[in-house]
């Protein structure tokens, strides 16, 4: 018995050869070497009987087996418009769009990313790194791509970092040899591998998130020590001295760190000396509270007149945890955050922080890349586009300065 293609081939005795399709798992024809003319059945040997069983086993096309030939002839168009539907659907009229919809529905018909990459010299897919997918913000970020790609015929493919550098890479070297139409990412301190990943692949780079000039990629994106500096000077103008930023336990949460040098830069052009505190804890919400009750055991004439947290998360957890340790925020402290989640306005006090635009980022990144195609990644060098945060002013950083 040897196995090619799709089938077996069985030598029996009588010099037979029995074919069995790998998708149906049954025979489909039997014939024998000294009479090729006469079929045989399963339980005879009758030409009649031989043409029936063969009829009935005859092998069925697999579902996707159907090329973009097959589709077109089936809806009438030419092919070309069968890969327009796929690649820009938008220039493929409403009618035609639904009929061959139901016809690759029908038929299971689905494109060979392969025999595109052959044809371009890349794939239609469009790699993300996240550095953490359960994120609000990072959701955003991901919804404003799949947005800016609805219409492009290019397909949005995430991988989830964890803040990690070296998994970072492992996505980005996993991506490159798909050869992506593009790779967006949200960090800007790759590893030095990575780097030089980046550096030589030939398709456009958008670093998004951040942003750090200098850099040798297109970047979407605000400069994350500017939040830290809009919320030291929110303080600091209400006549605060003692102004303290809190982090969580999460050194590779790289972007809070920038926070922190934001408002550390801040406070030393003011003359005084920075104050950060790290938890030991990583859980955003527990790492509050534990900043909440160490702060609680300081005198009063002695703790911070103001916090900052890296998060609205880390915020919540101080608000949250304030009624069973007899604080009050902002009467006994004021307090702010970063991202604008959601809950920052339900809060009680309802949280002052600063609210980036995730979603105009992503929708920005997947502009410049279908820019970048159009002209065939031609340009005087990286694109910078800055998308700015705005201080969102709420009850819990009002200061009363005795």
């Amino acid at each position: 018995m040897a196995f090619t293609g799709n089938e077996f081939h069985v030598t029996g005795n009588i010099e037979e050869t029995v074919y069995f399709s790998t998708a149906m798992r049954q025979p489909v024809r039997v014939q024998s070497r000294e009479n090729p003319d006469t079929p045989i059945g399963e339980g005879g040997t009758g030409a009649a009987d031989g043409a029936v069983a063969s009829r009935e086993r005859a092998p069925r096309r697999k579902l996707g087996a159907h090329t973009i030939h097959d589709v077109a002839a089936l809806a009438g168009v030419s092919s070309i418009t069968v890969s327009r539907y796929f690649n820009a659907p938008g220039k493929v009229s409403p009618a035609v769009r639904e009929k061959l919809r139901q016809i690759i529905l029908e038929t299971g018909y689905v494109p060979s990313q392969m025999a595109g990459r052959l044809a371009s010299g890349e794939s239609r897919v469009v790699g993300a790194v996240m550095q953490n997918t359960g994120s609000v913000n990072f959701a955003a970020l991901v919804k404003g791509m799949s947005d800016g790609f609805e219409q492009s015929g290019l397909q949005l493919l995430l991988a989830n970092a964890e803040y990690s550098g070296a998994l970072e890479e492992r996505a980005i070297r996993a991506f490159v040899g798909w050869h992506p139409s593009a790779l967006i990412l949200t960090r800007d301190d790759h590893t030095p591998d990575a780097e030089t990943l980046l550096q030589a692949s030939r398709c456009p780079i958008v670093e998004t998130w951040g942003f750090v000039p200098g850099r040798p990629f297109h970047q979407v994106g605000f400069p994350h020590a500017d939040i830290g500096t809009q919320l030291a000077r929110h303080f600091l103008e209400q006549g605060a001295r003692r102004i303290r930023f809190a982090l969580r336990a999460a050194p590779e949460d790289f972007r809070a760190q920038q926070r922190a040098r934001g408002y550390a830069d801040v406070m030393r052009v003011a003359g005084l000396l920075p104050d950060i505190e790290e938890s030991s804890i990583n859980d955003e919400f527990e790492a509050g509270a534990q900043i909440l009750y160490r702060l609680a055991l300081q005198p009063a004439d002695q703790r911070p007149q103001a916090v900052i947290f890296a998060s609205d998360n880390m915020a919540a957890g101080a608000i949250l945890q304030a009624p069973q340790m007899g604080f009050r925020f902002p009467e006994d402290c004021a307090i702010a955050g970063f991202g604008d989640a959601p809950m920052a306005q339900r809060l009680h006090p309802s949280l002052t922080t600063m609210r980036a635009e995730p979603y105009a980022i992503g929708l920005k990144a997947a502009q410049v890349v279908l820019q970048l195609k159009a002209r065939k990644n031609k340009g005087t060098g990286p694109e910078l586009h800055v998308v700015p945060c705005r201080l969102i002013v709420r009850e819990s950083s009002r200061l009363s300065i005795t």
